[in-house]
């Protein structure tokens, strides 16, 4: 009720929306939802000394539903990965009967995320297979976000275990409906892996194209784990013709 009303005082992180959060923690010291309000804007705005005591309030206030909501923001925001695990673990403690979602995906494919980016393939991999065995089992696999698929492939073949990539590669592709920049890239990567250079090409323009389409990974606010850009398209095209 409390966002409906606030509403009417002003945009996120506006002058009225600020004073009229602080208006509400005034009255009530244990609106935990307020007090994460109120730690948005300097999040969005890069004020860490501001954002993290404001929003560890909200933790101490609703530890259950706030701590992996600050795991994931460690992970998009901070790249702090280690910080994100932690959240994301002890969210399993404080909720072991249920596997929290924030941002509307489970703890388990944000560490997945944050093992990706930790450079942790071994544990990226089994907890992105654990989110997959769960959306599958809950929803079925269609209802799988398809970036997990293609973050599987990027840890397997970091990993070099190139012989599982392909399988991942196509449920992404699936899913994805054959419009992926960033699926293609790895399936250029793959198919060189083999030596297959001549369809490794095909695969790289065909990313190309799609990204020029606006079929790539992207975020607002920061960058996707493993951002692709369309010059790693170009710079593996120039090297594959190389070959």
């Amino acid at each position: 009720m409390w966002l409906e009303v606030g509403k009417k005082h002003g945009i996120q992180g506006s002058p009225e929306k600020m004073n009229f959060l602080k208006e509400i923690i005034r009255l009530n010291p244990k609106h935990c939802d307020a007090i994460r309000e109120l730690s948005v804007a300097y999040l969005k705005r890069r004020m860490p000394d501001k954002w993290k005591p404001i929003f560890d309030r909200a933790v101490e206030c609703d530890p259950a539903h706030w701590t992996p909501w600050r795991g994931y923001l460690y992970l998009y925001f901070y790249r702090d990965y280690q910080k994100a695990i932690a959240d994301f673990d002890a969210s399993d403690t404080l909720t072991p009967n249920h596997i929290d979602s924030p941002q509307g995906h489970s703890v388990d494919f944000w560490r997945g995320h944050a093992y990706l980016g930790a450079k942790d393939y071994e544990n990226s991999i089994r907890y992105y297979q654990k989110h997959i065995a769960y959306v599958t089992q809950e929803w079925g696999e269609d209802c799988v976000e398809p970036d997990t698929f293609l973050n599987l492939a990027i840890a397997y073949y970091e990993s070099n275990q190139f012989d599982k990539m392909p399988t991942e590669l196509d449920r992404a592709l699936q899913y994805y409906q054959n419009k992926s920049a960033d699926t293609k890239y790895y399936y250029a990567l793959y198919e060189q892996e083999q030596g297959n250079t001549k369809k490794a090409l095909e695969w790289v323009k065909d990313g190309i194209e799609d990204f020029y389409l606006g079929n790539s990974k992207k975020r607002n606010y920061n960058e996707e784990i493993r951002q692709l850009y369309v010059e790693m398209l170009y710079e593996l095209q120039d090297e594959l013709k190389a070959e």
